[in-house]
Formats: C-alpha cells, sequence, structure tokens
C-alpha cells in the first residue's frame, strides 16, 4: 500500500505518466533506502559478527527511506532539505559511488558528478594526472581526453598549480578544476551537490552560465544547494527531502517556499501569551481609533515630500501627509484588524509574536485602495501593526517577487535609516512604505513583508514574517515597455570627437 501510495504521489505532482516512460526517463528511483548500522560500542560489532545465535547489538539508521521519484531527459530538478537530511546520500547512489540497501535505481546516461570536495581525485596526484584519471574512469581514451584537456584547463584557470598535487589547493582551486572536469565531458546527467558555495562570486556566475547552456542542449541536471533563489532560476522542478523521506515535489518555487516555511518554523513560533491578544482582537471585528501616543505614519523622507507636515502626539512624532496623498487622508484613520487577511496569510506567517501586522492595504496615487498600478505610478503598501511587548527598534521590511518566485526589489526600514520611536506594549502603528511601479508590464507580483525588532542585523528578532502578505498587477504601457524584470532610469551622453 505504500509502495502505491508513493508512486501515485509521484505521477501526479511530477505530472508524469508512470512509469512506462521509456527511454525518455533519465533517472528513476523506486522505494530506495540506505541504511546504516549503528554501534555504542566498537566492541558490539565483534559481538555481533561472533555471536552464534546472531543477536544484534546495533541500530538502523535510515539515511535514505523509500526514495521514489522519476527524472525525464533534460529535466532540471533541485534537491533541497536540511542538513542530514539525505540529500548527498541520494546523489552519491545515482552517481554510483553507493549502492543502496533496497529498491530499485534506474539510471539511463552517462553521469558526471560534483560532490563533496575530494570525492573522485587523488589528492596526491597533480590536477592534470587527475583530468585524465577522471576520463578514464568516465570510459575517455588518452587520445580523447588530449582534445578536452585545454577547455578543462582554460575554465579551471588555476594556472600553473595545475602541475601540482592536489593535496596542495584551496578548497576555491579544488571546486574549480571539479566542476571543470565534471562539465567538460559531454556528460548526460550532470549531478551538483553544494561544491560551488566556496567559489568566489565570479566564478559561481561562470558556472551558472555554463549549466545554464548545458540545459540548453539537453543535459539532465540534478541541483543540491541550500540557496533557494538558485533552485528557482535553474530547475523547474523540485524534490524536498525531510529526515531521509521525500516530503514533496513538484513545481520548484512551490517546494522551495515550503521549505522555507518549515524552516523558518523551526526557529520562530508565535509566542503562546500574544496569540490571545490577537484572536481577541480579531474575533472582536471592530476598527480601533488610534492612539495618539502610539501613533507614526512612515513615508518618504517629509522634506522632499508634497504637502509635508508634522503633527505632535504626546513623545511621538507622526508625519502627516508626507507621501503626498490628498489632504486629510491620514488624519482621522481608524486602526483595521481584518480577520479576513489573518485567515489568509496564516499558513505563511511564522515569528516570535512580538507584534502582529493585522491587516494591510494597497494604495495608489491618490490614496485609494487599488490591485493594479500603472506604470511609474506611486504605489503605497500600508501595514497596521499590533504591539505585544515594548518594541525598541522596530524594522519593517518588504520583498518583492515576480510569478517565478525571483527576488527583484528589497528594501528595510533600517538599512534606510528610518527610525522609529519606541512603541510600547499595546502600541500600534500604521506603517507606509512607497515605491514606484518600475515592475515589467502584465505580470503579478507579491509582496512578503516582516515586522523585525533590529538593533543590529546578527540580532534580529523577527516577529511576525508573512511570505504572502499581498500582491499587485503592474499594467502594461504601450510607450514604455519593459522587456526585462524592472525599469531603471539610465542615462546617456555623446561626445562628437
Amino acid at each position: 500500500m505504500i509502495m502505491k501510495a508513493q508512486s501515485d504521489m509521484m505521477d501526479s505532482e511530477l505530472g508524469r505518466e508512470g512509469s512506462d516512460g521509456g527511454n525518455d526517463v533519465a533517472v528513476r528511483a523506486y522505494n530506495l533506502s540506505k541504511v546504516y548500522k549503528l554501534y555504542d560500542r566498537s566492541i558490539d560489532r565483534l559481538k555481533e559478527s561472533l555471536h552464534p545465535f546472531r543477536r544484534s547489538y546495533h541500530r538502523d539508521f535510515y539515511a535514505l527511506k523509500d526514495v521514489s521519484f522519476e527524472i525525464r531527459k533534460g529535466e532540471m530538478v533541485g534537491i533541497i532539505g536540511k542538513n542530514g537530511s539525505g540529500k548527498s546520500t541520494l546523489l552519491k547512489i545515482i552517481a554510483g559511488v553507493l549502492t543502496p540497501s533496497a529498491g530499485s535505481l534506474e539510471v539511463n546516461g552517462k553521469v558526471s558528478a560534483l560532490l563533496e570536495l575530494g570525492i573522485g581525485f587523488n589528492p596526491d596526484m597533480t590536477g592534470q594526472e587527475n583530468i585524465y584519471f577522471s576520463g578514464t574512469i568516465m570510459g575517455y581514451s588518452r587520445e580523447e581526453m588530449d582534445a578536452k584537456v585545454d577547455d578543462i584547463l582554460a575554465f579551471a584557470d588555476i594556472g600553473d598549480f595545475i602541475h601540482q598535487p592536489m593535496k596542495t589547493y584551496s578548497s576555491g582551486m579544488f571546486v574549480r578544476l571539479a566542476f571543470a572536469v565534471a562539465t567538460k565531458i559531454d556528460p548526460e546527467i550532470l549531478i551538483i551537490d553544494e561544491a560551488l558555495a566556496v567559489g568566489d562570486m565570479f566564478f559561481q556566475s561562470k558556472c551558472m552560465l555554463l549549466m545554464r547552456k548545458m540545459i540548453d542542449s539537453g543535459v539532465t541536471l540534478l541541483f543540491v544547494s541550500h540557496d533557494t533563489s538558485a533552485i528557482t532560476n535553474l530547475c523547474r522542478r523540485a524534490v524536498y527531502l525531510e529526515n531521509g523521506m521525500v516530503k514533496t515535489m513538484g513545481e520548484a518555487l512551490s517546494v522551495t517556499d515550503q521549505y522555507l516555511k518549515d524552516m523558518r518554523r523551526l526557529i520562530y513560533r508565535a509566542s503562546p501569551e500574544c496569540e490571545s491578544h490577537v484572536q481577541e482582537l480579531l474575533s472582536s471585528g471592530q476598527g480601533v481609533s488610534p492612539r495618539n501616543q502610539d501613533w507614526i505614519l512612515a513615508g518618504d523622507d517629509p522634506g522632499d515630500a508634497v504637502g509635508a507636515g508634522f503633527e505632535k502626539h504626546g513623545n511621538q512624532t507622526a508625519s502627516i501627509g508626507s507621501l503626498g496623498l490628498p489632504d486629510g487622508l491620514c488624519a482621522g484613520m481608524v486602526f483595521k484588524a481584518d480577520p479576513s487577511f489573518a485567515e489568509r496569510v496564516q499558513p505563511y506567517r511564522y515569528g516570535t509574536g512580538g507584534a502582529r501586522v493585522m491587516a494591510m492595504e494597497l494604495l495608489n496615487q491618490q490614496g485609494e485602495p487599488a490591485m493594479a498600478f500603472h506604470f511609474n505610478e506611486w504605489i503605497t503598501v500600508r501595514a497596521y501593526i499590533e504591539c505585544y511587548k515594548e518594541i525598541d527598534f522596530l524594522n519593517c521590511c518588504i520583498l518583492i517577487r515576480n510569478r517565478n518566485g525571483i527576488e527583484i526589489t528589497h528594501t528595510t526600514s533600517f538599512t534606510s535609516k528610518f527610525k522609529f520611536p519606541i512603541l510600547k506594549a499595546g502600541g500600534r502603528v500604521a506603517v507606509d512604505i512607497r515605491f514606484r511601479n518600475i515592475y515589467k508590464g502584465g505580470e503579478t507580483y507579491t509582496i512578503h513583508y516582516t515586522v523585525n525588532n533590529t538593533e543590529q542585523i546578527e540580532t534580529t528578532e523577527i516577529m511576525d514574517l508573512i511570505e504572502l502578505a499581498a500582491y499587485f498587477e503592474s499594467l502594461r504601457d504601450e510607450n514604455n515597455q519593459i522587456y526585462y524584470l524592472i525599469y531603471y532610469p539610465f542615462q546617456f551622453h555623446y561626445t562628437i570627437l
């Protein structure tokens, strides 16, 4: 029953026809398991091997358990999971470095793997000797490797160190040569396991460009990384491993979002004492008039804004009209607590609960609620925040992503050097973040919103993180076509000489 259930999930999630795909399958795993015997004492291994009645002194540890999936030729599949989830074990089995304890594995194509640093290379041999050694393992003759070695050396770009033993290499030099060898010997299936993390920025960019070219040529890619942006940019599908088992698989963006939610859930959990206050406010369903001593509207620099003015409320300063909105729009605002907003974002929010976004709205240039915006129009994201403890360093952040999950722009009040006053427990604040719509038209964008307590970046307390807080549409403008992610006002100049 379990085997059938996992197979059904595989077909439905990955959108495949089943197990009769024929030669179109690059990798197919079915109920793949890898078990290690763990002994509490070294002597227990000997006692178990000599015991006349085969008494067991070990316990089984499943690095992989009943893993099933199917990858078609030419697909780009990311594999994610926290450390110890079985990612490297799975790739080593596919690469032939390890053998499975149970289950079946079908691999169709020449596999080239860039696994942990050191695997596949002899540290006592020179870099050039290891190039030929790797080629021999892959089934190439010396003459065939002679034709490839110049490309490998040019891509690795480690100079005369190619003639030195690899045990003298830095980790960066090691991965340069390893990646060059793995990609330049014409693999049909390329496996990359986090090794690129040790390379410099230029080399990483060069590797990404080469991998894209290989993908375009039909190479199958299995890519492990903790960088979810890299996975969503490179891969169409992803497999999420947890405790050696497949937790979910499918479209890369949805899988990486699930992974990020799980990771944040481990770190930030809402404080139980705050939950009762949140539920009490939401259950009332009533707007609450702002208490002056806790009110501040955060916007652009008031000195640069239309109709900028300040009003003093107790010990706090509120910026009124600093967004260039119609006169009187900010005055008389009431605090909003929207139960439908809380219900919608509940699956996507995490945090300590020290403060909560109770409602959110998007406003156009006229200060009216809107979901679609014209090119270059001002967009205001207004968040109504309730504090459940004293907050010394309020820090509000937004991240904007497109429909493919690519992170486009990001800002925080902390990095913008915008300072809020100290907010006391029970305080309420409406925060406006304003920006122009410079995004490609005809697309929908999501807004991720975070409320932090940030004295220093290293000690940030994430009080409320909402991954899908709002979304908006950028309307097409025939007079201002944007062909890439965003519009930026570059300047041109010429001099006739």
